[in-house]
This record gives structure tokens, C-alpha cells and sequence, in this order.
């Protein structure tokens, strides 16, 4: 018999298979097995997925929404009036440097003692800094 023939008549058997009550089929036990826990386990997921739907659906709606924003807009208004504070301490500091650093100047040009404005100004700094590290 030649190849074509062969090739034929396989052909041929495959078209009169047919699917009936008669079939049969192989599988073996560790796929039946497989199969069933696949299956089980789907449903069982399903099941749970529901009953968890279900279960939000009756509880009340959250409002976290607000108290995370009270939180937020609080924390916010804290660090806002720090920042300002700081600013004013930076400000205030500045200009008794700047009152300094005045006085020293007409000293190197005149000659002259101080008069106490230097220590006063060195207690002003000294109250900043105090202030600062409350």
C-alpha cells in the first residue's frame, strides 16, 4: 500500500467517528480528581465573594471621607502656624543682626565704646533663641 492509500483511508475513519452514548473516552483518576477540586474550589469562591457583597451591601456607608479631611485640613493649619512662627523668629533675628552688625561698623569707624547696644542687642538673640527651641 502506498502513502496516498494510507493517508486515505485515515481520512476516512476519522469522518465516520461520531459521538454517541456508545463513546467512550480515557481519562485517568488524578485528572477526574483535579477537575472536581478545580470546580470546588471556583464555587466555593463564588460563594464567598457573594456573601461578602452581601455583607456590605447592609453595612452603613463609611464616613471616613470627612474625618480624613478634618484630619488632613488640621495637621495642615498646624504646620501653616509653625511655619509662621518660624518666619517671624527668622525676621526678628535678621533685623537684631542687622542692628549689629551697624553698631560694629560705626565702632571700627569712630572708635568708640559700645555703650550697652551690643549687649542688648546679644539679649535679644539670646531670647530668640530660646524661644526657638520650645
Amino acid at each position: 500500500m502506498s502513502s496516498l492509500t494510507k493517508r486515505a483511508r485515515h481520512l476516512m475513519q476519522q469522518e465516520s467517528m461520531k459521538i454517541s452514548e456508545n463513546t467512550e473516552f480515557k481519562i485517568d483518576i488524578k485528572t477526574v480528581i483535579g477537575i472536581i477540586m478545580l470546580t470546588t474550589t471556583l464555587v466555593g469562591m463564588y460563594y464567598t465573594l457573594q456573601d461578602d457583597i452581601d455583607l456590605a451591601k447592609r453595612m452603613p456607608p463609611t464616613e471616613v471621607k470627612r474625618l480624613e479631611y478634618d484630619l488632613k485640613e488640621k495637621w495642615n493649619h498646624a504646620n501653616i502656624e509653625d511655619l509662621k512662627e518660624r518666619v517671624d523668629m527668622m525676621e526678628q533675628m535678621n533685623d537684631i543682626l542687622s542692628e549689629e552688625i551697624k553698631v560694629l561698623s560705626t565702632l571700627v569707624k569712630d572708635g568708640t565704646k559700645t555703650d550697652g547696644k551690643l549687649d542688648e542687642l546679644a539679649k535679644q538673640v539670646l531670647a530668640l533663641k530660646s524661644k526657638k527651641r520650645r
